[in-house]
Order: structure tokens, then C-alpha cells, then sequence
């Protein structure tokens, strides 16, 4: 064939150049972006159940925004339980909120029946009078030897805890003391231990200040320590990467049944903030009782109880 004989014509374009079609053509060749921004938007939404509508669409909108930090945290925060925890975390949650495979409340009780558990947890609940800095608390596990049901304490230091040791620090640098209350990360935990963003403010805006003097810059930054030290005693929080990390360290053949604290004093049930927190994790709480000790065990606002009663119980003053 003589190639001379062969004409080429220009492509026709025949696509229509109108404004709706160029948004269509750009959707069908990434329609999928649009798809994973709507999944991962409604995913956020399910992070915060038991806050109000508000502030579930606020807290998502931050946790989608900052998804990329947060996924570099998981990965190299104590590999590779953290990462092993998060995946474990996802299934637990999904199993918690369905009611599938959760361990029953009987199992818990026939493990408290050991009488070796018993004494392991009533000496911890008296060490644990003794430690003033925070609750002591971490996650609680069972498992299953001989068929009978085993209880397992993993112990993880609290974050309230761990900030106070910060704040001891910073004591005598006024700068670094500033910085980390006024962080943003320190908001959310002073708020949950009890500290109003007023306080913070009239705080810093003192220790700032040019016009007093040292001492009594030292005074103030005391007295905040001294506020938080207060406060924090009667309470118990776990970072999400904390818990990640804890979850990850748990042995493949104990069932991770929630997370356990110890309250101080004497007869003092699940607080109401312990019985909101149990919508998204079962919650476990041991406290003195008059003849010894109970452990209570809330499952999605449900309070059960065991009573535990020790022969010579200690007699607090």
C-alpha cells in the first residue's frame, strides 16, 4: 500500500466543554477521592459516642485533619505493640458495641473466687492508698487454665500521672512551666483532671508577669502544682497511645476484658464519669468496703458487683 495514499484527520473532540460536564468527567476519573474523604469523615464520628452531637462533629473534623500525625504517632510509639494494639483496639471496640464474645460477668465473679486473686488485689487496693500522685489502674485480662477463669492485671502508669512528674520539673524554669500548661496538648488533660481554662490563664498571666517578684512567681507556680497534685490523686486517665501500647503487650490467649482503677476510699462506687467512659469501654472499679472490698464491674452503664470479705480488714482513720 503506497503510505502516501493515507490521510490522517485530526481527532475530533466530542466531549461537550460545558461547566457540568468538565466537574462529571473529573469525578469519573477520581471518584474514589471523594468517596474516601465522605468514609473517613462519617469513621470520625464513631470515635466520641457518648459526647453530644456537637462536639462528636468537632472532635471528628480535628482527628480527620489530623489523621497523618496521628497515624505516624501509632506507628513509632513503642513498635510494635502500639501498632499490634491499634488493630486489636479496632476489633475490641467492634466486638464491645455488637455484645459479641464479651466475657461474662460469671466468669469474672468464679475468678474472684480464687482465693490467691483475692489477696493479690486486696494488697494492691492497700498499696494503692499509699500513692498519692494518681489512681492506680491499667487493663484487666482473663484467661482460662484448667478451665478455670483466671484474672490478670497489667498495670500502666496514668497520664495525669506522668504530667505531674513534668510539672515537678519545671519548677524552678517559669519558661518551660508556661509552655507546657499553655500547650495544646495540656488542655484536654488538665480539663479532664479538674482544672478550668481560667485558672491556666490567671496562672500564666502572674508567672508572666514583670512586675512581682520572684518568690512570689515561685508561689504561684507551687500553688498550681499543689492544685493539680490534688486533683489528680482521685483520678485515672490513659492516653489512646498508652492504652494502644498496653492492649498490644496482652498474650494472645487471655481476653482482654476492660480497664481497671482503684478507688481510695471507703465505699466509693464507679463515679459518674467512670460510668459514661463504660459506653466505650468496660470499666472496672475496686474499692475498700466496711468488711473488706468490691469490685465492680460496668458494662455500657450496667453496674454489677462482687463483694469480697476479708477476715481482719484494715481500719482506716
Amino acid at each position: 500500500m503506497n503510505e502516501d495514499a493515507i490521510t490522517f484527520y485530526p481527532e475530533v473532540n466530542r466531549r461537550s466543554i460545558t461547566g457540568f460536564n468538565r466537574i462529571r468527567r473529573f469525578l469519573n476519573n477520581y471518584w474514589l477521592l471523594p468517596l474516601i474523604v465522605c468514609y473517613l469523615q462519617l469513621a470520625t464520628q464513631v470515635i466520641y459516642p457518648t459526647d453530644s452531637p456537637l462536639d462528636r462533629l468537632t472532635k471528628g473534623n480535628r482527628a480527620f485533619f489530623q489523621g497523618v500525625p496521628i497515624a505516624y504517632q501509632i506507628l513509632t510509639h513503642e513498635f510494635p505493640f502500639t501498632l499490634l494494639g491499634h488493630f486489636y483496639e479496632l476489633s475490641v471496640q467492634g466486638l464491645y458495641k455488637a455484645e459479641l464474645f464479651q466475657v461474662a460477668h460469671e466468669d469474672i465473679k468464679s475468678a474472684l473466687n480464687n482465693p490467691e486473686t483475692q489477696q493479690k488485689l486486696y494488697d494492691k487496693l492497700v498499696a494503692s492508698r499509699a500513692h498519692h500522685d494518681s489512681e492506680i489502674g491499667g487493663l484487666l485480662s482473663l484467661s482460662y487454665q484448667e478451665g478455670q477463669p483466671l484474672l490478670h492485671l497489667y498495670e500502666v502508669s496514668s497520664l495525669n500521672e506522668r504530667y505531674l512528674q513534668q510539672l515537678r520539673n519545671n519548677r524552678d524554669s517559669p519558661s518551660d512551666f508556661i509552655n507546657q500548661i499553655q500547650s495544646k496538648d495540656s488542655e484536654e488533660l488538665l480539663n479532664g483532671v479538674g482544672i478550668q481554662a481560667n485558672w491556666v490563664e490567671s496562672t500564666s498571666g502572674l508567672v508572666q508577669s514583670t512586675r512581682i517578684t520572684d518568690s512570689t512567681r515561685e508561689i504561684a507556680i507551687k500553688n498550681f502544682i499543689e492544685m493539680y497534685e490534688a486533683l489528680s490523686e482521685s483520678r485515672y486517665i490513659l492516653s489512646p497511645y498508652q492504652f494502644k501500647e498496653a492492649l498490644g503487650k496482652i498474650p494472645f490467649e487471655e481476653r482482654f476484658i476492660g480497664i481497671f482503677h482503684f478507688h481510695n476510699g471507703i465505699n466509693e462506687p464507679p463515679s459518674a464519669t467512670d460510668i459514661q467512659q463504660s459506653q466505650r469501654n468496660r470499666q472496672i472499679v475496686l474499692t475498700f468496703s466496711d468488711s473488706g472490698w468490691t469490685f465492680y464491674d460496668v458494662h455500657k452503664q450496667e453496674l454489677s458487683k462482687v463483694d469480697i470479705n476479708i477476715d481482719n480488714p484494715l481500719v482506716f482513720q
